[in-house]
């Protein structure tokens, strides 16, 4: 008997999945932020600025000037009781010297306040980066009220002095000086009253 003939089947290939394409991930947009809006000077703080400078320039220029009372204090100055014979005088030289001592201060406490004060805007204005802002400017502005006040009662209080150290040489025009002066002393305690309120 011959055996049975077998048909060998053929190897069935089954095929191979393409490889996978690695995805990347799904890159996240950061969130767009908003520019910030860049600082700008407000006009009327740097008109501000300006006008303070023009005042201790115009301190400067009158301390300066009475500052030179000092040469009267320790020179020979002539005795009133001399000029008002036989009356007595409004002031004797010692009231006098001691007058013109204290304007003399006066003047020389305006410098050293107005130099000061020169200085600290000076590094008010290089910590602003060049931009006078408002919130800059309410910085500033207490400060310089603060020194605009101590400077007017300095110089009203020095011609004050003065006058009256001229009431024992001239006394009507003494007086006249001294009522003129008053005045002034009154006017920058108004001043202060309304740049307090608007502050």
């Amino acid at each position: 008997m011959s055996a049975p003939s077998s048909t060998a089947k053929p190897p069935t290939v089954q095929a191979s999945a393409p490889p996978a394409i690695p995805v990347p991930p799904a890159t996240q947009t950061p969130p767009i932020r908003p520019t910030p809006i860049p600082r700008q000077s407000d006009p009327r703080v740097q008109q501000s600025v300006k006008d303070f400078e023009t005042f201790i320039s115009f301190i400067f220029s009158i301390s300066i000037f009475g500052a030179s009372t000092f040469a009267i204090i320790a020179g020979q100055m002539v005795d009133p009781i001399d000029i008002w014979k036989p009356d007595p005088p409004p002031f004797h030289i010692d009231t006098v010297r001691n007058f013109l001592g204290i304007a003399w201060l006066c003047f020389v406490l305006a410098l050293a306040v107005a130099g000061y004060s020169s200085s600290i805007l000076v590094l008010h204005r290089q910590n602003a980066g060049g931009v006078y802002d408002q919130k800059w400017g309410r910085a500033w502005d207490r400060f310089g009220l603060a020194s605009s006040v101590v400077l007017h009662l300095l110089l009203v209080c020095a011609f004050l002095f003065l006058s009256l150290s001229l009431v024992a040489y001239v006394g009507a025009v003494g007086w006249v000086a001294v009522g003129f002066s008053s005045l002034a002393i009154a006017f920058v305690l108004g001043l202060l009253g309304h740049q307090v309120l608007k502050a």
